[in-house]
C-alpha cells in the first residue's frame, strides 16, 4: 500500500471534544496529528496514552508528543505534524492543550482505537457461537467444534467455560478460576499450574492457572494450529452465581444491606412480595378473588389492587425517608430554652430533609442550625416568651409535616411505578405469548422473581434485622434495565431501580460491587483479574457479556490486565445504549473492536439491506485516498453482524419462515464486516436453544456416509443449509482478503435485495441477490423434489457494467416429498428434516437453473431471471470488459498506482514535464480564470456549470479541484458533480477543449485527452473516482510548477506562504479588454493584475493604479516576479498625466486621474522594486514612452520619443509641489453617473509649511476610501462617503517615504535630481531639496497628527478644534479636512504611514495608537474602517440594498465600518516594527502576528476561490458583495509573512 493508503490524518480543531466519536485505525498504519489553520499560531501541546516502543501501556499516563516542523519555533509552523506508528492494539486517549504548561487550558480530547493483528482481517471473520455446556465432555469437544470448521467459520465464540452455578445458566458462574466439572472425568484431580506470557513491552511473566482449564486450552490451541480457527470467550464481570462459595467469605463483593443501605426499602418490599406470592399459592387470597392461576388482565388488576391497598401500605416504606417529628420538636424546644430566648428577625427559607445515610426508619433529619435560624424568631403579636415559642413550635411542626408529606408522596410515586412494573412482569410470566406462560403461582414459581437473596439459610430477615449487621448476607441480584443510562450504576445510591421494580432480574446471579477501584473491594478485583488474565492467555479475544451494565472503570481495569497478557486481544461486546455516540464512548474507553449487531432487528427486507450497507464498507466507486493521506473522520463501530444470536430466538425460522434462513444468512455473509451465527441456525433448529434450560448436546460432525448420515446425533454437509453456508463463509473471507471493501445495496423489489461487493483495485464485483421470505410464500412458489422449478420470473433484470464470469453460488431450500414433522430429540439438538438444499457452485450462467443472459445493451450485460422464487440466493462474479480493464491499468499506471504497465507512467512523466514548462501566465489560464475573464476572450467560453450544483468558481483546473476536493473528503458520491460525470464526458471534454484553444497549452490538452479517452472507456460508475484522481494529480503538478517559478521564499515556504503566493497566479493574467499600454514601441505586455475576482476581472474595472501598486510588493516582488513588476511600473509610468498615475488604466486609452494616492503608491513600488529586485535601481534609467505629450492631448500610441523613468518620477513630485488642478476629461455621467459636477474637479498640492501633500474636496474622494453615494431615495447620491480631503495620513507617510529615499539616492549619485523647483510666492528659496522636504514633514508630523493620550493635554494642543476629539492616544486620519471632525476619526490608515515612514513616529505614541487600533478596529480577517463608537459607524456593506437610510443605502457604509483585509497587513507589520521600542520582544510580536494570521490561513483553506476577500462585514461575517479574492488582500498579508521571515 502507498503512504496515502496507510496514513490517516486527524485534524485538531479548537474547543473540540471527540470523546464520543470513534476514530478507528489498524495496526501498521500511521496516525498523523495536524492542526487546522485556526490553531497553527497557538502553542498546542499534544499528549497521549499511546506508549513508546517497548514501553508498557499505563492507562491515564499521558506523554507529550513532539511536533515535526521546519521553522525556528514549532508554534509558528502551520505545517507541523506529529506521526505515530501504530503497532500496539487498544484504545488510547489523546488530549491537546494550549499554553506553555502541561495543565494549560484543554483545547480538545478524544480517543483512537487500534485494531489488533489476528491473522484475519476483522472484515473477514466468520464466527460461530457455541453454548459451551452443550459441547459435553472435553473428549467430545473437537468433533462438535468441527461443525464450525466444516461450515467455513474461522472463529468460535464460547460462552463461559467455568464452573456454572446450580441454575445451569450458561452465564451464571460459581467459580471463575476452574473449568466446569461437567467437562472432566468424574475422578479428575485438579491442580494449579504456571504458564508464561510476554507483555507488550517484551517482559516475560508467569500466570497461575487451574489444570482443567489447561486441558480445555489444549483443544482450543489445536483448533487454532490445525484448523486455523480463532477463539473468543464470554467474560462475565457483572455478576456471579448466587451459590458462589467465596461470597460467604466476601459478602462485601456484592450489594448488600450493610454496604448499600439504600437498598433496604427495596428489600422490605421484595420480602413482602415473596410472602404475598406464597400466600397466593396457598390460596389465602381466594376470598378476595385472587386465585393461584393468573388467567386474565382482570386477575392482574386484582393482584395490583391487593398489593396497593393491603400489602404495601403495611410496609410503611416512607419511614426510610422521613423524619421523626416529635424528636425534632423536642430537640428544638430544648435548644430554645437553652439559648434563654435568644431570637432574631423572621427570615424566608425552607427546610430540607437530610437523608439518613444508613436508611433507618424515621432517622432522616433536618439541619438543627437551620431550624433555629428559621423558627426561633420574633413573632408579631406575641406578648410573652411562651406565646412566642408556641407560635414557633406550631410553625416548625407544620413545616416538618410538609416535608414528610412530600417524602411520602415521592415514595408513593415510586411505588406506583413499582406496581406497574409488577403487573408487567406478571403479564409476561403468566399471559404473554412470548413469555414462559407459567400455569399457576406456586412455592417455586412466584408472581414475580426475587430481587434479593440471603446467603446460607436463604431465610429472609425479620424486619427488625434489616438494619442490623446480618444484612451483609442479603445480596442484590443482577439483571438489566430497559432504556437505562449505561453509565449509571442502577444498584448505586440515587438509583431507584430496585424499589421501583424496574429491573429485569436474573435471580440466579448476584450483582458484583467493585466500587471505585481495588481499594474498595480488594478480593473481588484480585479474583476477577486472575480470571480475566487466564482467559486472555487461553483465547484470542473476549466477548463482553452485558457490557452496558459493566461499570466502565471495572471494564477498563480488567481489560488493561488482559492486554498485558494478550496485547493483540480481539474484543467484541454486547452493548445496548441509547445511540451511536454512547456506543462510541464505550468503544473508546474500552478499545472494543466490534459490536454485536443482529439481522433479526430488521422488520422488512429493506431494513435488512440497510443494515448490510450501514455496518460495513465504503460505497462502490468511492474516491481514492489522496497521496497526502485520508482525513480520519468519525466512523461507525465495526460490526459483528449475526444472522442470529444464541440468546435470542432464530427469528427467520420461528417468526419469518424456514425459507428465509438462507437469504437472511446470505445477506449477512455478504456484509463487509465481521459476521457470525449461532450453532443450530445452519442446522435449521426451529426453536431457541435456551442458555439456561437447554441440556441436550450438539450433534457431532461426520462425513456424509449412508450408514451414519441420518443419525440424529450427526451433523454433515447436507444438514440444513451447512453446505451453502460453507460457500458463503469462504466467499466472505475471500472478499475481505482480496479487498472487496466497497458495497452497494439495491432494493430490487419489496422482497429482493441485491448487494454488490466491489474491489477498488481490480474492479471485480461480486453481486449477491437474495429473495427473502419474511412471510411464508404461497405454496406454488415453493420448489419441491417433485417440482424443482417454480417458474418464478417476476424479477427485474440485473444490469451489470461488465462481464458475468461465473455464478459462484445458486441455492434455495426445496421441500422433500415426504415432509417429516419436526420432533425435538431428547438427547441431541436437532433441526428440521423436511427440506433439502438445492445448490450449485462455480457454474456458467448457461448452466444456471435460476437465470440466463439477456441481450447486451451497450456496455452493459443483462441477466434475466427464469426461476428465482422466495428463498433463492444467487451470487455472480463480474469483471470489467477487456477494454475497460486495459484502461484501468493505464490510468492506474498514470497515477503511479500500478507499475505493471509503462504507458501510463510515460504519459504522466510527459504531463509533468509539460506542466513544468508552462509560464506563470499559462498557469493562470490553466488553473484559474473566472467566468468574466474567460468570456472576455471572445471565444464563447465560461465557467463549467454543474446542473444541481451551479457554476464552478474558475474555468481552470482549480475550479474543478475546489468542488471535487470537498466531495472526495466526504466521499459524497451523490453530489451533482458525480452525477454529471457519470452521465457524460462533458467536463473532461470541456477541460481538453479549453486548453486546446491556446497554442502554449495545446500539448497539455493532448496529453490530458489521452488519459481522458481511457477514462471514457470505464463503466460510468467508476468515472468520478478516477476523474478526481487524475485532476488532483494534474493540479498538484501545476501548483508545483507555479511555486518553483516564484523564488525560494515561496517554493520553500510554508503552506500559508504558498497559498498566498498563488494569488499572484490567480490574479495576474491576460485580458483582451484590459491590457497594459506598452512603455516602448514594439514591446507587448500580455499580463495585468486584476484588482479582484470576479467583480474586477475585465475591462476598465480590472486594472487599477492604486490596487496594482498596493499589491505589487506582495504579489509580484515577494514572489520574485520581477519582470511582471517592472512592466507594471513602466506601463503606468507611460500614462502619466497632470503629474498623476491613473486610477483606472483602461489600457491607456481613457484612463481616469481621479485619485490622489495612486502616484504615491506607484513611487513606493518603484522604491520597493529598487530594493528587492536584482539590480533593481536599473529601472530608474529605463526608457518610457509617455503616451501624453502634455496634459491636454489624447494618448498617442505611435510616439517614439522616450524619457527615463526618473523623469516621470520627478514630474510627479514637481507637479505636486507646483500644484495640480484640472477638471476630468469627459466629466459627466459618461464616466461617473453618480458624481456631482464639482466632484470632477481634481486638485492636489504640497503645503510648504508642513511638507504635507494635500488635495481633494468634499465633492470627491481621492483615496482608497472612494465610495460615492448612489441612492436617490436616501439622498446620498453624489455625496462622497469618505472624502478624506486635506492631508490623508497614509499619503503624508508615502510622500515622506518617497522624498527621503530620493534624497539618499541623490546623495549616492543614483538619482539625478536634488529636489523640486518652487514657483510659489511663499517660497523663500527657488528649490526644495528632498532632504529638506523630508525634514519638513518629519518636524511637523507628530505635531499635527498625534492626539495625546491625555485628554486635557490633547484639548490644549488642539485648541479650538478640541471639541472634535473623540479618541485620545491615536493618530488623526487626516489633517486639514474641510469637515474638521473627519480629521479626528479613528481609521486604520495610520499604520500604513508607520510601515512606509516609521521615522515620522515617536515609538511610544506609535505603540499607544496601535494598541488602540488593536482594541477597537482589529477584526478576525480585516480592520474596521471606522471607530465603532463613531456616530456613522456601520459594520455591514450591502451595495445592492437601497433604502432611505443615508448612511447605508446602496453601500454607502463601504468604508464606514466594514472590515477590509488589506490594511491588516500594514497593521501587523507596524506592530512588529514598533514592538521592540516598547518593551515587547520580537518573539511576542511575531506570535501575535501569527495568531492573527491563523484566521487568514483558515479562510484560504475554506475558500473555493483559494483567496482572501476584499472585505468582511462586522466581526468577520461574510460580505456577499465583496470580491472573494482581492489582490491587495493577498499581497499585503503575504508581505507580513515576508517581513516576519526577514526579521527572524
Amino acid at each position: 500500500m502507498s503512504n496515502g493508503d496507510t496514513l490517516r490524518v486527524l485534524e485538531l480543531r479548537p474547543k473540540s471534544n471527540y470523546d464520543a466519536k470513534l476514530f478507528k485505525l489498524k495496526t501498521g498504519w500511521t496516525l498523523r496529528f495536524k492542526l487546522v489553520p485556526l490553531l497553527y499560531a497557538k502553542n498546542v501541546r499534544v499528549f497521549t496514552e499511546y506508549p513508546l516502543p517497548g514501553e508498557p501501556y499505563k492507562r491515564g499516563q499521558l506523554r507529550e508528543l513532539t511536533w515535526n516542523c521546519r521553522t525556528r519555533q514549532a508554534v509558528w509552523d502551520p505545517d507541523r505534524f506529529i506521526d505515530i506508528q501504530l503497532d500496539v492494539a487498544g484504545a488510547f486517549r489523546f488530549v491537546y492543550t494550549v499554553g506553555a504548561v502541561q495543565d494549560g487550558p484543554l483545547e480538545g480530547s478524544g480517543y483512537f482505537v487500534v485494531d489488533p493483528q489476528l491473522g484475519y482481517s476483522p472484515d473477514g471473520i466468520t464466527c460461530l457461537t457455541y453454548i459451551t455446556k452443550l459441547l459435553g465432555p472435553l473428549a467430545e469437544w473437537k468433533s462438535r467444534l468441527q461443525v464450525a470448521k466444516e461450515s467455513g467459520y474461522n472463529m468460535v465464540h464460547f460462552t463461559p467455560i467455568q464452573q456454572l452455578g446450580s441454575s445451569s445458566s450458561a452465564y451464571s458462574i460459581s467459580n471463575q478460576l476452574r473449568l466446569d466439572s461437567a467437562y472432566l472425568p468424574g475422578n479428575y484431580v485438579h491442580s494449579e499450574n504456571t504458564v508464561t506470557y510476554t507483555t507488550r513491552s517484551g517482559e516475560q511473566k508467569q500466570l497461575s492457572i487451574e489444570s482443567g482449564l489447561l486441558e480445555a486450552w489444549k483443544i482450543i490451541n489445536e483448533m487454532k494450529s490445525e484448523w486455523k480457527m480463532l477463539s473468543i470467550v464470554d467474560m462475565v464481570w457483572n455478576h456471579t452465581s448466587f451459590d458462589t462459595p467465596w461470597l460467604f467469605q466476601h459478602p462485601d463483593a456484592g450489594y448488600n444491606l450493610v454496604n448499600s443501605p439504600h437498598l433496604r426499602p427495596a428489600y422490605v418490599l421484595d420480602v413482602a412480595l415473596a410472602q404475598f406470592s406464597r400466600e397466593v399459592a396457598e390460596g389465602k387470597w381466594v376470598q378476595q378473588g385472587l386465585q393461584p392461576e393468573i388467567r386474565s388482565e382482570g386477575d392482574i388488576e386484582n393482584t395490583k389492587a391487593r398489593l396497593r391497598d393491603h400489602v404495601i401500605p403495611r410496609l410503611r416504606l416512607w419511614e426510610f425517608f422521613t423524619v421523626d417529628i416529635e424528636l425534632i420538636m423536642g430537640n428544638f424546644r430544648t435548644q430554645v430554652y437553652h439559648l434563654n430566648g435568644g431570637t432574631r428577625p423572621r427570615k424566608e427559607g425552607r427546610l430540607k430533609i437530610i437523608q439518613d445515610p444508613l436508611y433507618r426508619r424515621l432517622r432522616s433529619s433536618v439541619d438543627p442550625n437551620e431550624v433555629l435560624e428559621l423558627y426561633n424568631v420574633d413573632w408579631p403579636g406575641a406578648v410573652c416568651f411562651e406565646e412566642r415559642i408556641q407560635h414557633c413550635y406550631r410553625a416548625l411542626s407544620s413545616e416538618l409535616n410538609r416535608l414528610n408529606q412530600e417524602a411520602m408522596e415521592r415514595v408513593q410515586g415510586q411505588l406506583y411505578k413499582a406496581l406497574e412494573a409488577i403487573a408487567g412482569t406478571i403479564r409476561y410470566r403468566f399471559l404473554a405469548s412470548h413469555g414462559p406462560r407459567i400455569p399457576k403461582v406456586t412455592e417455586k414459581e412466584h408472581l414475580v422473581p426475587r430481587y434479593f437473596c440471603v446467603l446460607g439459610s436463604g431465610q429472609d430477615l425479620h424486619w427488625q434485622d434489616v438494619e442490623s449487621q446480618n444484612g451483609e448476607y442479603v445480596l442484590a441480584h443482577n439483571g438489566w434495565v430497559m432504556n437505562a443510562d449505561p453509565l449509571t450504576n442502577f444498584a448505586g445510591e440515587g438509583s431507584h431501580v430496585y424499589l421501583e421494580r424496574a429491573l429485569i432480574v436474573w435471580d440466579d446471579s448476584i450483582k458484583l460491587r467493585y466500587g471505585n477501584g481495588p481499594r474498595d473491594s480488594p478480593f473481588l478485583w484480585d479474583h476477577m483479574t486472575r480470571y480475566t488474565q487466564q482467559m486472555a492467555w487461553m483465547f484470542d479475544g473476549f466477548r463482553l457479556d452485558n457490557c452496558h451494565n459493566t461499570p466502565i472503570n471495572v471494564a477498563e481495569g480488567l481489560l488493561d490486565a488482559a492486554r498485558e497478557v494478550k496485547p493483540q486481544l480481539y474484543l467484541i461486546a454486547e452493548l445496548f445504549t441509547s445511540g451511536e455516540d454512547k456506543d462510541s464512548y464505550f468503544v473508546n474507553r474500552l478499545g472494543i473492536n466490534s459490536l454485536i449487531r443482529e439481522a433479526m432487528v430488521a422488520g422488512i427486507p429493506h431494513d435488512l439491506g440497510r443494515l448490510v450497507y450501514y455496518y460495513g464498507g465504503k460505497p462502490v466507486a468511492s474516491f481514492f485516498p489522496p497521496p497526502s493521506g485520508s482525513m480520519l473522520k468519525p466512523s461507525v463501530t465495526h460490526a459483528m453482524f449475526m444472522d442470529a444470536t444464541h440468546d435470542n430466538e432464530p427469528g427467520n425460522i420461528q417468526s419469518h419462515c424456514v425459507y428465509d434462513a438462507l437469504p437472511c444468512t446470505a445477506l449477512v455473509s455478504i456484509a463487509c464486516c465481521g459476521v457470525g451465527s449461532c450453532r443450530g441456525y445452519d442446522e435449521l433448529v426451529p426453536h431457541t436453544i435456551h442458555v439456561v434450560e437447554e441440556h441436550r448436546k450438539y450433534g457431532h460432525w461426520h462425513e456424509d456416509t449412508p450408514s451414519t448420515a441420518n443419525h440424529i446425533s450427526v451433523v454433515h454437509k447436507t444438514t440444513g443449509i451447512i453446505e451453502a453456508k460453507s460457500v458463503l463463509n469462504a466467499l466472505h473471507y475471500d472478499l475481505a482478503v482480496q479487498g472487496f471493501n466497497q458495497v452497494y445495496v439495491d432494493q430490487v423489489s419489496d422482497n429482493i435485495v441485491a448487494v454488490t461487493r466491489h474491489s477498488p483495485s481490480t474492479h471485480q464485483s461480486v453481486i449477491l441477490m437474495a429473495h427473502t421470505a419474511f412471510k411464508s410464500p404461497p405454496s406454488h412458489t415453493i420448489p419441491t423434489e417433485e417440482r424443482p422449478c417454480t417458474g418464478y420470473s417476476h424479477v427485474p433484470p440485473l444490469s451489470v457494467q461488465g462481464v458475468v464470469q461465473e455464478i459462484i453460488l445458486e441455492a434455495r431450500l426445496m421441500d422433500k416429498v415426504s415432509k417429516p414433522h419436526f420432533v425435538k430429540d431428547p438427547l441431541y439438538i436437532n433441526g428440521l428434516k423436511a427440506h433439502t438444499l438445492d445448490m450449485r457452485t462455480r457454474i456458467r450462467v448457461e448452466d444456471s437453473k435460476m437465470c440466463r443472459m439477456g441481450h447486451a445493451r451497450g456496455k452493459n450485460s443483462e441477466v434475466l431471471f427464469t426461476d428465482f422464487c422466495p428463498g433463492s440466493v444467487i451470487v455472480f462474479r463480474v469483471e470489467l470488459f477487456p477494454e475497460a480493464c486495459e484502461s484501468v491499468q493505464f490510468i492506474c499506471s498514470f497515477l503511479k498506482k500500478d507499475a505493471n504497465t509503462s504507458d501510463g507512467c510515460n504519459l504522466r512523466d510527459k504531463l509533468e514535464d509539460l506542466c513544468s514548462k508552462l509560464s506563470l501566465l499559462d498557469l493562470n489560464y490553466v488553473l484559474y480564470r473566472c467566468d468574466g475573464e474567460e468570456r472576455d476572450e471572445g471565444k464563447g467560453g465560461g465557467v463549467y456549470n454543474v446542473p444541481g450544483a451551479g457554476d464552478m468558481v474558475y474555468c481552470g483546473i482549480q475550479g474543478v479541484v475546489s468542488m471535487v476536493t470537498a466531495i472526495r473528503d466526504n466521499n459524497d458520491l451523490g453530489h451533482a458533480l458525480c452525477d454529471n460525470l457519470r452521465s457524460g464526458d462533458w467536463l473532461p471534454s470541456y477541460i481538453v477543449n479549453r486548453l486546446g484553444t491556446r497554442q502554449s497549452t495545446r500539448p497539455l490538452a493532448e496529453a490530458l485527452e489521452a488519459v481522458f479517452t481511457r477514462l471514457g472507456a470505464l463503466p460510468r460508475y467508476l468515472i468520478p473516482a478516477y476523474f478526481e484522481a487524475i485532476v488532483t494529480a494534474l493540479h498538484a503538478s501545476l501548483i508545483t510548477s507555479a511555486l518553483k517559478q516564484m523564488g525560494s521564499f515561496v517554493s520553500e515556504g510554508t503552506s500559508l506562504v504558498q497559498r498566498l503566493a498563488l494569488g499572484s497566479v490567480q490574479l495576474f493574467g491576460t485580458s483582451r479588454s484590459a491590457t497594459l499600454p506598452s512603455p516602448l514601441p514594439g514591446v507587448n505586455l500580455p499580463g495585468t493584475l486584476a484588482a479582484g475576482l470576479p467583480h474586477f476581472s475585465t475591462g476598465f474595472m480590472r486594472c487599477w493604479g492604486r490596487d496594482t501598486f498596493i499589491a505589487l510588493r506582495g504579489l509580484l516582488l515577494s514572489t520574485s516576479r520581477y519582470e511582471d513588476a517592472r512592466h507594471s511600473i513602466l506601463s503606468f509610468a507611460a500614462c502619466l498625466r497632470h503629474g498623476l498615475i491613473p486610477n483606472l488604466l483602461s489600457g491607456g486609452v481613457n484612463p481616469r486621474y481621479n485619485c490622489r494616492d495612486a502616484s504615491w503608491w506607484w513611487l513606493q513600488s518603484v522604491q520597493d522594486f529598487c530594493k528587492m529586485a536584482p539590480n533593481g535601481c536599473d529601472i530608474l534609467h529605463c526608457d518610457v514612452r509617455k503616451l501624453f505629450a502634455n496634459d491636454d492631448v489624447q494618448a498617442d500610441f505611435d510616439r517614439s520619443d522616450t524619457v527615463a523613468l526618473v523623469s516621470v518620477m520627478q514630474e510627479i513630485l514637481q507637479k505636486h509641489v507646483s500644484g495640480i488642478k484640472f477638471r476630468e476629461r469627459g466629466a459627466g455621467p459618461s464616466i461617473d453617473r453618480d458624481m456631482t459636477a464639482p466632484g470632477f474637479n481634481v486638485s492636489a498640492g504640497v503645503d510648504l509649511h508642513t511638507g504635507f501633500v494635500y488635495g481633494g474636496s468634499v465633492h470627491n474622494c481621492g483615496t482608497w476610501m472612494d465610495k460615492m453615494g448612489e441612492s436617490v431615495q436616501a439622498g446620498n447620491k453624489g455625496v462622497p462617503a469618505t472624502a478624506r480631503d486635506g492631508s490623508a495620513v497614509e499619503l503624508v507617510g508615502l510622500c515622506f517615504s518617497a522624498v527621503s529615499w530620493l534624497a539618499k539616492l541623490y546623495k549616492q549619485g543614483v538619482y539625478p535630481f536634488s529636489g523640486v523647483s518652487l514657483v510659489s510666492s511663499q517660497a523663500s528659496s527657488p528649490t526644495l531639496s528632498y532632504a529638506d522636504w523630508s525634514t519638513l514633514i518629519k518636524e511637523n508630523f507628530e505635531a499635527h497628527f498625534w492626539i495625546p493620550n491625555d485628554r486635557s493635554v490633547a484639548s490644549e494642543k488642539e485648541g479650538l478644534e478640541a471639541p472634535y476629539i473623540h479618541r485620545i492616544g491615536i493618530y488623526k486620519d487626516s489633517f486639514g479636512a474641510t469637515k474638521r471632525y473627519c480629521d479626528f476619526q479613528l481609521r486604520p490608515n495610520f499604520p500604513i504611514a508607520m510601515v512606509v515612514a516609521p521615522e515620522l513616529f515617536t515609538p511610544e505614541n506609535a505603540w499607544c495608537a496601535l494598541t488602540k487600533a488593536k482594541e477597537l478596529l482589529l477584526g478576525p480577517l480585516g480592520m474596521k474602517t471606522l471607530d465603532p463608537n463613531d456616530q456613522v459607524y456601520n459594520g455591514y456593506y450591502f451595495n445592492s440594498s437601497d433604502s432611505t437610510n443615508f448612511n447605508t443605502a446602496r453601500g454607502f457604509s463601504y468604508h464606514q465600518g466594514p472590515e477590509w483585509v488589506w490594511v491588516i497587513g500594514f497593521f501587523l507589520r507596524a506592530r512588529i516594527m514598533f514592538a521592540h521600542f516598547n518593551g515587547v520582544s520580537l518573539d511576542e510580536a511575531l506570535a501575535e502576528a501569527h495568531s492573527v494570521l491563523s484566521a487568514h490561513a483558515q479562510a484560504l483553506v475554506d475558500s473555493p476561490w483559494c483567496g482572501l476577500p476584499e472585505l468582511t462585514n462586522r466581526d468577520g461575517a461574510e460580505c456577499p458583495d465583496s470580491c472573494p479574492v482581492q489582490a491587495w488582500s493577498m499581497g499585503c498579508v503575504l508581505e507580513v509573512l515576508r517581513d516576519m521571515q526577514q526579521v527572524k
